[in-house]
């Protein structure tokens, strides 16, 4: 019986959070620094829309995601640029340094008794509120995003397999830490007077400084990647590696034009609508935040409504965010390795809009019933839906960018997690705005039904023709996107 528990064991080890021992201080540097920028992105994303709905107006917030994806284009150009000169893991350190510091200074003006926190008065005039929302919604393309480019890069197909959910419990625990911290000790306050310990300014002040030294960390983690760990372990796929080495080398002797120099910073999005294969990695991102900003929209004016100071609101969009990473920890310590292991990529990329489905009919019934009923069910689906994506459908997502070239993982990735995903955001964002409008004329729970069940559905298309090309890919040693490069 004692062998057989010690076998067990073993096993269980084995299939959990076993990592190979040449990969061991790679992974463990890269979970480290994915848990302080998840547990700093978990903050100031929710920050940014309490911050926003409550210097400018919840009014403004479909506006506000509009002219965010406008104003991301020069951004994305810039980016572009910067990945023809710099290093990925020199890259990867400038935006953290940036998002670092600029949320030290941002929670330096939180303060500021004219266009801080403490003027009430709510205006679109208020242009600390667009500037800090607009800074703060280019951390997932820029930061969060370019993380994901760099580990894809150095990760082989069998490797994220393992590892990737390693790194993603590893993301869980920050958020964890992140908002323990926030909602369950600094912004603690009485739930029916909304007396706390510090003002509303403070509160928000001390967040963004200690997320912002959290950040300043992964420069640390990356140096000592780039010190410790034989080149050979940051090779990645095999394929793409040696498909990029030859590219560099012809690169070196091409001499671009005016021309050449304007293609190659729009380079990823051309690629994005050449390939397919990009494209279906595109819908499946953008048909996910299309009903991710609907549910988040929803949930931060409920909690809006039922709270008394700025820093209440804020504390319980972050007890959200606490659940939707203890429970996206779990399923991602015991479940995510062995479910895609199990299911394969088309299978488990499948999976994820048929529970998106059925948490969406959860809400319009629950929503039916009752006010209380709508806000009780829309902070379940929330966090269920967060969960699902980051300790499952995320890593899922990401490790589609293996087989293809550093162009598609870094410029054409640029495109989808910034313009992409802001369109998607803006779709879902409109429609919540124009839902009620519609209601008058049809029944909103028709309306609801109509387009929910086409986004699903087109969802489902997508992904299973996306898993289909990945499998392919992968079984015959294929780079996408190689054939396009030996051209250029």
């Amino acid at each position: 019986m004692g062998i057989f528990s010690g076998f067990s064991l073993r096993s269980l080890y084995t299939k959990l959070i076993y990592i190979p021992k040449d990969e061991r201080v790679k992974v463990l540097l890269l979970s480290l620094s994915f848990f302080c920028i998840i547990g700093t992105y978990t903050v100031v994303r929710t920050l940014k829309d309490s911050l926003f709905t409550s210097i400018v107006g919840e009014e403004s917030l479909a506006i506000a995601k509009l002219w965010s994806m406008v104003l991301l284009i020069p951004a994305i150009l810039l980016f572009s640029k910067l990945i023809d000169v710099m290093r990925r893991a020199h890259l990867l350190t400038l935006y953290s340094l940036i998002y670092g510091i600029g949320g030290l200074i941002i929670g330096y003006y939180v303060t500021h008794p004219t266009i801080g926190l403490p003027n009430t008065e709510q205006s679109v005039d208020r242009i600390f509120g667009w500037i800090l929302y607009f800074f703060l919604d280019g951390f997932n393309p820029f930061l969060v995003g370019l993380f994901w480019s760099f580990t894809h890069s150095i990760t082989s197909p069998g490797s994220a397999k393992s590892n990737y959910p390693i790194m993603v419990a590893s993301s869980k625990l920050g958020g964890v830490v992140a908002t323990s911290f926030a909602c369950w000790w600094l912004m603690r306050a009485d739930v029916t007077t909304g007396a706390q310990l510090l003002t509303d300014a403070i509160n928000h002040q001390v967040l963004f400084f200690i997320t912002s030294g959290f950040l300043l960390l992964v420069p640390l983690f990356l140096a000592c990647m780039i010190m410790w760990v034989p080149s050979k372990a940051m090779h990645g796929y095999e394929a793409a590696y040696k498909f990029e080495k030859q590219h560099a080398k012809k690169e070196k002797s091409h001499t671009n034009s005016w021309w050449e120099a304007l293609k190659k910073n729009i380079e990823g999005l051309i690629l994005m609508v050449k390939y397919p294969y990009v494209m279906g990695i595109l819908g499946v991102v953008s048909f996910w935040e299309v009903v991710n900003v609907y549910v988040n929209i929803e949930r931060v004016v409920m909690a809006g409504k039922a709270s008394l100071t700025i820093s209440q609101k804020t504390a319980s969009l972050l007890a959200d965010d606490w659940w939707v990473h203890a429970v996206g920890f779990t399923i991602t310590l015991l479940g995510t390795r062995a479910l895609i292991e199990y299911l394969g990529e088309r299978r488990s990329l499948l999976v994820v809009p048929g529970v998106v489905a059925v948490l969406m009919i959860y809400y319009f019934t629950a929503s039916m019933i009752t006010n209380q009923a709508a806000a009780a069910s829309i902070s379940l689906v929330y966090i269920l839906l967060k969960a699902l994506n980051y300790a499952f459908a995320s890593p899922l997502r990401e490790s589609l960018y293996i087989p293809t070239t550093k162009l598609i993982k870094f410029k054409s990735k640029s495109w989808i997690d910034s313009f992409g995903t802001k369109f998607a955001k803006a779709v879902g964002a409109s429609f919540s705005g124009i839902a009620g409008s519609l209601g008058a004329f049809l029944s909103i729970h028709a309306v609801n039904a109509l387009f929910f069940t086409t986004i699903i559905s087109l969802w489902m298309i997508v992904a299973n023709l996306l898993g289909r090309r990945y499998e392919k890919t992968i079984a015959r040693g294929e780079v996408i996107g190689a054939e396009e490069d030996l051209k250029s």
